[in-house]
């Protein structure tokens, strides 16, 4: 066998190797994105600390949410809005970005960032109760509040069926009126700025905030009770259900739809950014590697870094077969138009 035959057959199990390799990554990934009955296992617990990694490409949606934050004239109107996307798309990193914001930190206070994940709403507990008790955690409520709010609700309620009188309220019900009670209290003639991250259709928080009590109806019954109105409060919801969008929000313009990277050089960055973290050569950066990893990627940021956290990603076969073996040893190449790459 000649150098030249052999330097093909170890660029093609390196090709095959790869190929392998991030196809079973992928399928991994793209499984998070599927069947909505494993919805909570792919969930992860998120806080209000900045992205480990540098932002590409959201300029204009940076721009946009400042706007919807810092605008003067409506600076006593509440709003609420919500950023909606794919998995992997950035909605979780854009809304760290604004939550830092210096502008932003000036202006609201309280600012308080609500994780949806909860290992809570695994043991039967209600979602409503779960995320009530996550708000006012975050505003500095102890445990022992929530433990005598619930065992007064318990003990009205067993109270009100010994004496047999029923109001039509369950201990449930009680319950989520006493914590929205708290949280207006908490809340009352202050600016704040409250994010829920990946909201989904389990976790029971489905109402419109800005909705208002009609005649006749009781305090505390809808969500809404528990976020006061006249101070500037902003509410902000990232989720990747574009039908709970809807449920969340008045008008549509209050649903900012984050879409994949169209920008071949944002993508290019985002990957690189990781490359050179790993301390590692950066593949070339001409159009066809680019182009090859817009491709994979799809545009979405999380897809950009795991395709850098493989190792190799992008294969130069021009430059493999101009260089031959180095030392006694064979770069490995991949083809970006080869059959297996064109497969993945």
């Amino acid at each position: 066998m000649t150098q030249e035959d052999s330097l093909r057959g170890l660029t093609s199990v390196g090709r095959v190797d790869f190929t392998n390799r991030f196809a079973d990554r992928y399928k991994e990934w793209l499984g998070t994105t599927g069947d909505e009955t494993k919805q909570e296992d792919d969930r992860v617990e998120t806080d209000s600390e900045l992205p480990g990694h540098d932002i590409y490409g959201f300029e204009n949606e940076i721009k946009s949410l400042q706007h919807f934050l810092l605008d003067q004239k409506s600076y006593k109107v509440f709003k609420s809005l919500v950023v909606v996307g794919e998995y992997g798309v950035g909605k979780t990193a854009l809304c760290q970005q604004i939550f830092n914001d210096e502008a932003v930190r000036s202006v609201y206070a309280p600012r308080v960032w609500v994780s949806m994940h909860s290992n809570e709403s695994k043991e039967g507990l209600d979602g409503k109760i779960c995320v009530l008790k996550k708000i006012l955690k975050g505003l500095g409520v102890e445990e022992s509040m929530f433990e005598s709010i619930h065992r007064e609700v318990v003990e009205e309620v067993s109270n009100r069926q010994e004496a047999g009188e029923i109001d039509g309220e369950t201990a449930k019900e009680k319950e989520i009126s006493a914590l929205l009670y708290a949280l207006h209290l908490n809340l009352r003639w202050k600016k704040y700025l409250i994010v829920f991250d990946d909201v989904r259709e389990i976790d029971n928080w489905d109402e419109k905030l800005d909705a208002k009590l009609n005649e006749g109806e009781k305090w505390g019954k809808y969500l809404s009770d528990g976020f006061p109105k006249g101070s500037g409060g902003r509410v902000i919801y990232t989720t990747r259900d574009e039908n709970l969008a809807k449920n969340l929000v008045v008008q549509k313009h209050e649903i900012h739809r984050l879409w994949p990277l169209s920008d071949h050089e944002s993508v290019w960055k985002i990957y690189d950014a990781v490359v050179k973290d790993k301390k590692k050569e950066s593949p070339r950066n001409d159009k066809k590697c680019k182009d090859e990893l817009m491709n994979k990627s799809r545009g979405l940021p999380l897809a950009a870094r795991l395709l850098a956290e493989l190792d190799p990603v992008l294969f130069d076969d021009e430059k493999a077969d101009q260089n031959g073996s180095k030392d006694g040893k064979t770069d490995s190449v991949d083809n970006p138009n080869s059959e297996e790459s064109k497969t993945t």
